[in-house]
């Protein structure tokens, strides 16, 4: 699997579909890895050239403070520099959204649209409470991923999809220690972050995601997002949790395809 030294950390990353299309590049939430993105990858890589990657701290990259949003959207183009890649599409959900949009504003030459999923730009107090809990139930492996079903899923979901968590809670129990490490480092960056003032230096067409059952990310972020980007779209997902990638990937998969298709080079390419 391929890896890029970039700014003194080793980014694993991946590389899928045609060379030819437009390349969407998928940006990770705090707990995720590219193999998260599944849902999207079965109906978009045949669509368009798809970049993942995991950030620096995450599963298969390297563990290498500091952590910093800033720092990350410059990895990320650093990887895009790496791939000879000049623009794309992005999408990127929670903590990715949040980077997708610090890059959005930094290099707005660089974006052809972008899609944020219950993403935020900033903190209210209950949300910086929630996620210092998730760095003390990180100390835990056996119990840490039952403690952050209740923020990252719906009640439905968690009622209905039992087997799938289990899978997921076996998975991440038997994750090495250095995962757990490098989550505590990317909770704690995040928590430092307001990028309010970032919003109106956004110049790409963006669609704003919600989830209407969100209790981490609550909607009433979205809305603000929408509000404080130009021409920004606002989508919201009725019923879906925070994990809206694996809750209701159709609908969002729909949204996104729609989304960049509407705002690509070619769009006769796209039947």
């Amino acid at each position: 699997m391929p890896h890029v030294s970039l700014n003194g950390a080793e980014i694993f990353y991946e590389d899928k579909g045609p060379g030819q299309l437009e390349v969407v590049a998928f940006l990770n939430g705090v707990m995720m890895t590219t193999a998260s993105w599944a849902y999207q990858m079965r109906d978009m890589r045949r669509l368009f050239r798809c970049i993942l990657h995991d950030t620096r701290g995450q599963l298969r990259s390297s563990k290498t403070p500091p952590y910093t949003m800033e720092g990350h959207a410059d990895d990320f183009r650093g990887l895009l520099d790496h791939l000879g890649i000049d623009q794309c599409h992005i999408v990127g959900t929670s903590y990715g959204g949040e980077i997708g949009m610090i890059f959005a504003a930094e290099h707005p030459e660089r974006v052809r649209s972008l899609s944020v999923v219950a993403s935020v730009s900033h903190l209210e107090p209950h949300l910086k409470e929630q996620v210092e809990t998730w760095i003390q139930a990180s100390h835990e492996r056996e119990t840490f991923y039952d403690a952050m079903l209740i923020d990252n899923y719906s009640p439905e979901f968690q009622k209905t999809q039992p087997d799938l968590l289990a899978v997921s809670a076996e998975r991440v129990r038997n994750y090495p220690d250095d995962f757990f490490e490098g989550f505590r480092g990317l909770c704690r960056s995040f928590i430092e972050m307001d990028i309010r003032d970032h919003l109106p230096a956004i110049q790409a067409p963006t669609l704003i995601v919600a989830g209407g059952e969100d209790r981490l990310k609550t909607p009433a972020y979205s809305a603000f997002l929408a509000r404080n980007i130009s021409g920004a779209e606002y989508l919201l997902l009725p019923g879906s949790g925070h994990a809206a990638v694996i809750e209701q990937p159709d609908a969002l998969n729909s949204a996104l395809i729609g989304f960049i298709t509407k705002h690509s080079r070619r769009k006769e390419g796209f039947r």
